[in-house]
């Protein structure tokens, strides 16, 4: 494969992926907002100046614009991208409004909505994310099926957790303080967050069932498309032929297998959020732009560069970039929850203040408020950067 076709084809997958999760996310406001009778001026996929432009009958400009890293759906009254209040601009369309000079009712405008309402159309972005996650989940289960793979020893790495703790060959590893740890999906997501910590394992051996202590040590490992991360590990190889249990999915079941898979994600990231404000974990997994590009760009170039015939090729293709859109999107939806303003989070924590005070914060606080979720927003970044240089490295170290 070229070099010039391979990177056609890393752009061409990441902005792929990331405009249908900005969109399908800015689409959960735009709907929600017109269900309430919501005036909205713009609804674009990137941001700067439009390359494509169209107005619908509603009066809202669908755009496409120059820089596709993000996009965002513009309200009546909006200061800016943000939608983020301009009373002066608010003024004068209530007055507007008011005098029967425009064709926009004074309760259609967003900022003028009751408080339920406005907190209902902030949260349909993240919310829409979790659902498209959850579809994305399930056509990859509904296609590959039932694979569950038993969290059976069997090999043991010397010096690891495993072995320290006792564990041996043929073992069963069935719970770990507590939780299912019998499938090794399960195993994976509780070991990989809980470096450090002693876990009481419960184990079948020879019939028995027995507990041991074990602590997961922190290790670097490489992920599918070889890019390495610090993680919790036992130091065990898992499964065996003879404990793969496959079998189809239905359409209930496929469903059933997204919700479970989207809400693993949120709970997975939710734990690792909480061990990095608790010390235990770095954040060098957080990652920006350019992690998602490279993830997806290379997810891409590998699964055609593949020995497999076009067919194959396509199939793989298409359910690889559909798993990793689905953890993206739920990263997506979490990440917009953040109580920043400026975000989707920020506006609900801003009503959150409305609803207990009983009046919203003041133009001139809410404006700071912007400003500081602006300056946080361009921190993280630079941030979330410097860990995708560090990620971007390990892959071709």
């Amino acid at each position: 494969m070229s070099i010039i076709f391979s990177t056609i084809i890393f752009i061409t997958s990441f902005l792929i992926v990331l405009s249908i999760l900005v969109f399908f996310h800015e689409l959960g406001h735009y709907s929600v907002a017109r269900f309430f009778n919501v005036a909205v001026e713009r609804f674009s996929v990137g941001f700067g100046k439009p390359i494509y432009r169209r107005t619908a009958k509603s009066g809202t400009e669908w755009t496409i614009s120059r820089i596709p890293l993000g996009g965002y759906v513009k309200f009546l009254g909006d200061a800016g991208v943000a939608s983020n209040p301009d009373a002066e601009h608010l003024e004068k369309i209530k007055t507007k409004l008011e005098s029967g000079s425009q064709p926009v009712a004074i309760e259609d405008c967003f900022h003028f909505k009751p408080l339920w309402q406005r907190a209902l159309i902030v949260l349909a972005g993240p919310v829409a994310n979790f659902i498209l996650a959850i579809f994305f989940f399930a056509v990859v289960a509904l296609v590959v099926g039932k694979i569950t793979v038993k969290s059976v020893v069997m090999g043991v790495e010397a010096g690891s957790a495993a072995e320290e703790a006792g564990i041996e060959v043929g073992d069963r590893i069935l719970t770990l303080n507590g939780k299912n740890a019998s499938d090794v999906d399960s195993l994976r997501g509780i070991v990989m967050l809980s470096s450090g910590e002693e876990l009481s394992a419960e184990i079948e051996r020879d019939g028995y069932v027995i507990s041991l202590p074990v602590t997961p040590k922190r290790t670097f490992r490489e992920d599918a498309i070889g890019g390495k991360n610090a993680i919790g590990t036992l130091g065990v190889q898992l499964g065996g032929a003879e404990n793969y249990e496959t079998g189809p999915h239905n359409l209930g079941s496929a469903i059933g297998q997204g919700i479970n898979d989207c809400y693993r994600t949120i709970a997975l990231t939710g734990v690792y959020i909480k061990r990095i404000f608790s010390g235990k974990e770095d954040g060098s997994a957080l990652g920006g732009p350019t992690r998602i590009a490279t993830m997806t760009g290379k997810s891409a170039v590998d699964t055609l560069g593949l020995d497999i015939s076009s067919g194959e090729k396509l199939k793989l293709l298409v359910l690889r970039l559909l798993a990793l859109s689905g953890a993206l999107s739920v990263g997506l939806g979490i990440a917009n929850l953040m109580p920043i303003p400026a975000l989707d989070g920020g506006h609900l924590l801003f009503y959150g203040y409305e609803a207990l005070a009983g009046h919203p914060l003041s133009e001139a606080k809410q404006e700071f408020g912007f400003r500081i979720g602006f300056a946080v927003l361009l921190m993280a970044l630079v941030y979330l950067t410097i860990n995708d240089i560090s990620y971007v490295r390990s892959i071709f170290s």
